[in-house]
């Protein structure tokens, strides 16, 4: 068409086109993780798994804060492709971030790159004043380069109990410095639409996570009607987790942000560390549902018996902390919920995978069926309210 012209960028408070590409390249990260921990099938792979799930997680809430508030522009969609770029070299080679030289030292090169972008881009928009600027160049996006080196030398020692340790120095360094550096937040202007919407879109592709492995895993399999059985609750139970976080969770944390004095504390606690913790418990339900496609009757053995029962715990137990650090208080549902699971996890290897699920996909249709109950009714929420409120 003649006589129009588009403008070259335009600020934007939803998630960008760029954006949601860069979240393509978390879905084939957060399966390289959780692929890590299936394989395994002990305590010690899925502790690997953590740690590597909190450098992809810090690494992908820093590129979303390096890009809010900010304008749609060419530069930006640059610099997202070359975070892209260096998060899809650590996808690549996370299956072997433990073992050998070559790879783990490819990650941590690729990781170091993109923390170094990520620093860079916040100084520049400190130099000029932008919207999500820190105020001193000391701030958390430093600390997280400080904690990028650690992963180099991790890289540089033989595999081992001291490149584990390396490894969970970097990931309490990075995940530490939000905290550490707290008064760094009060000073930096964050949006109450875009923020929300990038970190649900995270539990998005932690449940996507959920249905491409169970779903890969029975489409190898010679399924009988107990693992059909078992497919179908699996979707139940991604179904009923979903409703927890986008019926109600979703909402109360837009509306926190907006109302919140101090929105640095929100995104800190709720966005940063509360959403890891429910990412964290997808991810274990979706390691722990894998195990179940192939012999639901039986009995699981070792770790993989506690995965999902103790997925869907964490995952619970996330939203009686988000819920206190937002409105000073705990849903009391939410809470017997969480205590109903954790029993349930106890006694996951004394019973039948099958049964574990059933009874997992239960408990959440319950509580979902109760919550709707409440709201449907107008009836108040049965709080358990904490003395020492968020502040």
């Amino acid at each position: 068409m003649t006589g129009v012209t588009e403008p070259e960028h335009e600020a934007h408070e939803r998630a960008s086109w760029a954006e949601l590409f860069f979240d393509l390249v978390l879905v084939f990260a957060v399966t390289q993780a959780a692929h890590l921990a299936f394989a395994g099938q002990n305590w010690g792979a899925v502790g690997q798994m953590v740690l590597l799930l909190g450098i992809m997680w810090w690494s992908w809430v820093g590129t979303t804060l390096a890009v809010h508030g900010v304008e749609d522009s060419n530069r930006q969609r640059l610099f997202l492709f070359a975070c892209g770029l260096c998060m899809f070299v650590f996808a690549i080679t996370a299956p072997h971030a433990f073992t050998g030289h070559a790879q783990p030292l490819i990650l941590a090169v690729a990781h170091l790159v993109l923390r170094v972008l990520l620093w860079a881009e916040m100084q520049r928009k400190r130099a000029f004043a932008q919207a999500g600027a820190f105020g001193n160049w000391f701030n958390p996006f430093t600390v997280t380069v400080i904690a990028a080196v650690i992963l180099v030398v991790a890289a540089l020692v033989p595999a081992g109990g001291i490149r584990n340790g390396l490894w969970i120095i970097a990931v309490l360094l990075a995940f530490g410095g939000p905290a550490l550096l707290a008064r760094r937040l009060a000073t930096v202007h964050f949006g109450a639409t875009h923020l929300p919407e990038r970190f649900a879109l995270f539990v998005i592709i932690a449940l996507g996570e959920m249905v491409a492995s169970v779903g890969s895993q029975a489409a190898e399999a010679q399924l009988g009607a107990a693992s059909w059985l078992a497919v179908v609750l699996i979707f139940l139970l991604g179904c009923g987790l979903w409703w927890l976080y986008f019926a109600y969770g979703f909402s109360a944390v837009e509306h926190s942000l907006r109302t919140n004095q101090i929105r640095g504390t929100v995104v800190r606690d709720v966005l940063s560390y509360g959403h890891m913790l429910l990412v964290s418990g997808l991810v274990l339900v979706a390691v722990g549902a894998r195990t179940m496609v192939e012999h639901p009757t039986a009995a699981a053995h070792g770790t993989a018996g506690y995965l999902l029962p103790l997925g869907a715990t964490l995952f619970v137990t996330a939203f009686l902390f988000t819920r206190w650090r937002m409105f000073g208080a705990a849903t009391l549902g939410r809470l017997i919920t969480a205590l109903v699971l954790a029993v349930l996890t106890v006694a996951a290897p004394l019973l039948p995978q099958l049964a574990i699920l059933a009874l997992t996909t239960a408990i959440l249709a319950g509580l979902n069926v109760f919550e709707h109950w409440i709201v449907s009714t107008g009836r108040p929420l049965l709080l358990l309210r904490n003395p020492l409120r968020a502040r």
